[in-house]
Parts: C-alpha cells; structure tokens; sequence
C-alpha cells in the first residue's frame, strides 16, 4: 500500500478513496498529499452535503489538494462543475482531486443519483481500504505507533500492553475500525491502568452492542465506565491507606461521610449482584 501511494503521489489524476466508516479514508488522503509534489500547498476537506458551487469552485483553482468526503453526498450540479473543470482545463485544474465514499459508487450511477462522466472521473484510480477485522497481523504494528502518539500528546507514559489487552486488541472485531482503535488506545494512555482501562473498553463496546450501535465506540460512554472504575479504586485505595477509617477516608476524598457511606453501598450492591450472577453463594 505505502509502495502504491508514493506512486499515485507522483501523479496529478483524481483518485477515489473506497471503505467502511472509520478505516482511515482521511488519513489515506493526507499521505497522498504529503507525498506529492503539492506538499507545500494547502490540503483542503470538504463535506459534500454541505459544499456550495462557490466554495468548490474557489478549492479547485487553488495549487493544493481538495479531499471530498462521502462523494457519494455531491449534488448534480456539483458534480457538473467538477466535470466542467476538468474538461476546461489543460492539463489539469491546478487543484489534486482526491475523494472518498463508504459506497460502491456505481451503485449510485444505476439509481441516477451521480453522473456517469463524474463517475468514470473521480474513479480513474481507486483504492480499496480493508476493514481493521481483516487486517489482524497490523493491529498491534497500528497500536505501537498509536500509543506513541498519545503518550505525547496527554504527556503520559507509554503503556507495554500486558497479555490481556493484546488479545483484545488482537480478537475484538472493531465495528468501528480505526475510530474505535483510536478511542481504545487513548483509553489505555490516559488512564494508565491496564485492568481499568479493558474494563471501561469492553463495558462500552457491550454498550454499543446492545443499543444497537456496535459500528461506533462512543468515548462518552469509555469515559464514564473509566471514571467509575477510576472512582471506585481510588476510595478502595484510600480506604487501605486510612485503615478502614471511613470518616478520615471522606476527608481526603474531598467528599462528605453520606457520600462516601452511598458509594460504598452501591458498590456493595453491585459486587452483590456480580456474585449471584457468577453462581457464589
């Protein structure tokens, strides 16, 4: 792939982004540019439910690159002064033409929904993003780089992924691709214990599952499993540390005794629970 997108860089032809939600469709178009002779220049996104014909007209007279999102999106008329552009200009516009679609575009020609010259234009050069599930021996390459970055980014250490996460990371299946990846790995950095961090990934993704919408990890929802499991180890943590003093453990928590008094019965509650459900008595 990387050998292919030097190649494609070195060219000033449209090139059609194809894949799932989430597969790293952007960051595909960001390599072209940086890769390209137009470096220097400015590299432009644009939604296509919300482009305007004065807005498109200006991006593609720029010496840049224009990187259309769910193509798919683009009115006719749009699509017309795509065509038009190209068919003015010698060349080339002075603008590199770069788009990506989570749909078979074709698909979209039969329904008359985008025309076929458009079509045939934007898709001279196609590249086929594989879904993270089937790619298995890149997780933990994609994982490495990830944390990296987010270990500078929040100025935190860099986690060595214990067994346990590996194998998450290595058999999750990833409904939401890279998104999701992206969102487990800053879990694990920002938290910075592993055992928490699983717990909060897996309860969203549970979450998302049952609410029937398993194609995105929802930070919302990772965050506040984190911030209860974080909650809830920091008063055992305090607790140890008092003595089992409940009053001076209020104290140090910065919370009131009824408070601390309510938590540990709901944490009471909740073990309670987990052991009927795991058959102890």
């Amino acid at each position: 792939m990387q050998r292919a997108l030097g190649r494609i860089a070195e060219s000033d032809c449209p090139v059609l982004i194809l894949g799932e939600h989430g597969v790293g469709k952007r960051s595909m178009a960001t390599q072209i540019h940086a890769q390209s002779s137009r470096f220097r220049g400015a590299f432009r996104e644009m939604d296509c439910k919300e482009a305007s014909a004065a807005d498109l007209e200006a991006a593609l007279a720029t010496n840049g690159t224009i990187y259309l999102y769910d193509i798919n999106d683009l009115s006719i008329p749009l699509q017309e002064c795509i065509v038009d552009a190209y068919s003015r200009s010698e060349p080339a516009p002075a603008c590199r033409l770069l788009c990506g679609s989570s749909r078979e575009l074709a698909e979209e020609v039969k329904l008359r929904r985008m025309r076929e010259d458009f079509y045939y234009l934007v898709s001279a050069v196609t590249l086929r993003i594989p879904p993270l599930r089937c790619r298995k021996a890149e997780i933990l390459l994609i994982a490495e780089e990830l944390l990296t970055q987010y270990s500078k980014q929040f100025d935190r250490p860099k986690p060595v992924l214990c067994k346990e996460s590996i194998a998450h990371l290595v058999e999750h299946h990833w409904p939401g691709n890279l998104t999701e990846l992206q969102t487990a790995l800053k879990t694990f950095v920002a938290i910075g214990d592993q055992a928490i961090s699983l717990a909060a990934i897996k309860a969203a993704t549970a979450s998302g599952r049952t609410n029937g919408n398993s194609r995105h990890l929802l930070l919302k929802e990772a965050t506040r499993a984190s911030s209860i499991q974080i909650e809830r180890q920091l008063i055992t943590e305090v607790l140890d540390s008092t003595g089992g003093n409940r009053k001076r453990a209020a104290a140090e928590l910065g919370i009131s005794y009824k408070a601390l008094l309510y938590k540990l019965k709901q944490m009471e509650t909740e073990n309670q629970t987990l052991s009927r459900k795991n058959g102890v008595a």
